[in-house]
């Protein structure tokens, strides 16, 4: 963080910061699991399979933005996986969903989910008309 901090003249985007911050920890992290086990299996935030295996960018607010990617897999493809995994998030300790990136299958359904996402015009607009919003509740009334 020092020399991008050098290279942008100390004029450093607090969230940019926090942003490298996250990627890195979740990239140890991945790389120490898979070391310690042996396994060659991937496990990736919807997210973060997006910017590192697509080349998107997942901006943090707007029409397009991280929250809506997340739920819209979990909407429109659940059959991907519903594990979850403590993650630092934006200086936070959160809940992730992750998926098996390993596995073709899983692979090609988030590669198909990110590029639907990103073409929707107005991918909350169709979030809340799939109810992905509703609480449980009134999922379960409707």
């Amino acid at each position: 963080m020092e020399a991008l901090a050098e290279l942008t003249g100390e004029r450093l985007n607090p969230y940019l910061e926090q942003h490298c911050k996250d990627f890195v920890a979740n990239l140890l992290a991945q790389y120490n699991r898979q070391s310690l086990t042996g396994t060659k299996e991937k496990w990736l935030g919807v997210v973060n399979f997006a910017e590192s295996e697509l080349g998107k960018k997942v901006p943090i607010k707007g029409s397009h933005y991280r929250g809506h990617l997340g739920t819209w897999v979990r909407t429109f493809y659940p059959q991907l996986g519903d594990r979850q995994e403590t993650r630092l998030v934006n200086g936070v300790q959160q809940h992730v969903y992750v998926y098996a990136c390993h596995e073709p299958i899983v692979a090609a359904g988030l590669s198909k989910a990110v590029e639907e996402f990103f073409a929707h015009p107005s991918p909350g607009a169709a979030l809340s008309k799939a109810g992905a919003f509703a609480s449980k509740k009134e999922r379960v009334s409707v």
